[in-house]
């Protein structure tokens, strides 16, 4: 799909995604979820794992319960993974995605308000935002566990425009899953599609208004006679 001039224009906010478009927790999930398979005697490909970001914790063990079958105890599974997953990022941290850094500041020096919209638990969010060295870069952190549903419901991005004072039309919204770009599509953001690493799905193209190689791509699409009426709060909050 393409954008017109005018709804760029008309867009005052933007609500990103964590884990692999602010910041590269993926390649710490996947090394935990094929380290517990190992552990248990079970393969998890890479194609597998990477079908599963995006998803919420209870989908990813649903799914991983479900491709390797009953001799799969999932508990064990999860504390396992668990605890490879907090070894691996004492370890070696958490880096930030290509351009999150100069893309944050893009946002600050205009006065746009910004937030983070992600489908972790708030617990989870702290630890990564924290090991990436992120933490205080964001005004507003809105996760999991604040609302009913979790991506691709449209859920999280709502209540992040909700507490940015604006109507969802009015946030620019920035993805890298299938179902996150869902999830933004469906709360009526403009949902802009942050991937160069593979080609954009099918679902991934019926929900995009754009498909973008990386966050360094963004400040270009935005227009510069867009500003905010208000201040961004200066500390980040988890909601």
């Amino acid at each position: 799909m393409t954008h017109s001039d005018s709804a760029i224009a008309g867009l005052r906010a933007a609500i990103l995604d964590m884990d692999g478009l602010a910041i590269d927790t993926e390649a710490t999930y996947v090394a935990a979820w094929r380290g517990a398979a190992t552990e248990l005697g079970i393969e998890l490909d890479e194609a597998f794992c990477q079908s599963l970001f995006g998803c919420h914790a209870d989908a990813v063990k649903q799914r991983i319960g479900d491709y390797a079958g009953p001799r799969l105890d999932i508990g064990r599974f999860d504390e396992i993974a668990t605890r490879i997953w907090h070894r691996h990022v004492e370890a070696h941290g958490i880096a930030p995605m290509p351009g999150l850094e100069s893309l944050l500041r893009f946002f600050r020096e205009r006065n746009l308000p910004y937030a983070l919209a992600t489908n972790s638990e708030a617990r989870f969010a702290g630890i990564c935002l924290e090991r990436s060295g992120m933490a205080s870069l964001f005004p507003l952190i809105v996760t999991r566990d604040q609302v009913a549903q979790g991506k691709p419901a449209p859920d999280l991005y709502l209540e992040a425009a909700r507490h940015l004072g604006l109507a969802p039309g009015q946030c620019l919204a920035l993805e890298d899953s299938e179902a996150g770009i869902e999830s933004a599509a469906l709360a009526g953001t403009f949902a802009v599609l942050v991937n160069g690493r593979r080609p954009a799905s099918s679902r991934e193209r019926r929900f995009a208004r754009l498909h973008l190689a990386s966050l360094n791509d963004v400040p270009a699409l935005w227009n510069q006679g867009t500003s905010a009426d208000k201040a961004y709060p200066k500390a980040a909050t988890l909601i």
